[in-house]
């Protein structure tokens, strides 16, 4: 982080006297990205009674979910947010969970607003909820997300983001159990071939849980290892910390951010932003988190919102993320 903000320090001096700056570096510029873990914006079985997130998105413009958030997101250059749900106004069939108490999001297709206002400019949909609905119901999804103009990375299929030259290659996937990184080694050498910095957008994990499990973490730092400059997942609905291996950054999970899944889930989130640089010298980078709420009423109002620096929640989020404290709360 110190190397980072002194060579913006030499940047800027430069930008003082343009000949120097134009013969002894390229045009350099910080691409900044933030990325926020499980957003459900739908509701059990797409249903819309009183204080469920559906009932709120027929009631509320699609702004209001992240408007205490959006102003960070309008100020980055990429948001990644993961869609944890199913949004298609089709009546169609649930898949078979073998349980009827299992769960199904769905939720209205212009629920895919509710990204697009808030600057939000990507969204992984790659998740054990994609298939809720069926084939149908992913189609109807990607299909209502394209529509607004956001980039969706699919299951297993790397896209690409280009600003000033730099191009950020993401891969969304799953990884449920060990060794299951292995079936994205071949994705992973694809990206590297084709872009400046590789980053795996997974989803796995038990649930419920600050503690990480080991599996995942052999499996994330061997991601490293083979050259993945990022490790993002979600899915244990809980925060866990951030590790920074062999030059990469591993967020072991983001838990939940602007969540329909239940009236009462863990109130601590946060969004881990990152810069980086591209360099005549390689890759340079630094990140930061921010912490947030869930929710600010009493009960889930599905609105996630930043922690003031001098609220006592903040810098327990903040030491927890990097492993100094044991709960986020």
């Amino acid at each position: 982080m110190a190397i980072f903000k002194l060579l913006l320090a030499v940047l800027a001096l430069l930008n003082t006297n343009p000949e120097s700056r134009e013969t002894l570096f390229p045009k350099l510029t910080p691409v900044t990205m933030s990325f926020v873990g499980d957003c459900t914006i739908a509701t059990q079985k797409g249903g819309s009674g009183p204080g469920t997130f559906n009932r709120y998105a027929m009631d509320n413009p699609p702004e209001y979910f992240l408007e205490k958030v959006a102003p960070i997101f309008e100020e980055d250059d990429f948001t990644v947010v993961n869609c944890e749900n199913v949004l298609s106004d089709n009546d169609l069939a649930m898949t078979d969970k073998g349980s009827d108490t299992a769960f199904w999001f769905k939720g209205p297709a212009s629920s895919a607003r509710i990204f697009s206002s808030s600057s939000v400019e990507v969204v992984g949909f790659s998740n054990n909820h994609a298939n809720d609905y069926g084939p149908q119901g992913q189609i109807d999804t990607i299909n209502a997300l394209e529509a607004e103009g956001l980039t969706v990375a699919k299951h297993l299929t790397p896209c690409y983001l280009e600003k000033d030259g730099f191009r950020i290659g993401i891969l969304a996937c799953r990884i449920r159990w060990e060794n299951h990184e292995r079936e994205i080694y071949g994705l992973l050498e694809e990206m590297k071939a084709n872009s400046d910095i590789q980053i795996i957008y997974t989803h796995g994990g038990g649930e419920g849980t600050h503690v990480i499990d080991e599996w995942r973490k052999k499996g994330f730092r061997d991601l490293i290892d083979r050259g993945a400059d990022l490790v993002i997942c979600s899915h244990p609905h809980m925060l866990q910390p951030v590790e920074h291996y062999n030059g990469g950054m591993i967020v072991y999970s983001l838990g939940n951010f602007c969540f329909g899944g239940n009236s009462h889930p863990e109130n601590a989130t946060a969004i881990y932003q990152v810069r980086l640089l591209k360099t005549p010298w390689g890759i340079i980078s630094d990140d930061r988190i921010i912490p947030c709420r869930v929710y600010t009423g009493s009960v889930n109002n599905y609105q996630p919102c930043p922690i003031a620096e001098d609220d006592p929640a903040y810098q327990k989020i903040v030491d927890y993320m990097n492993g100094e404290r044991e709960r986020p709360t």
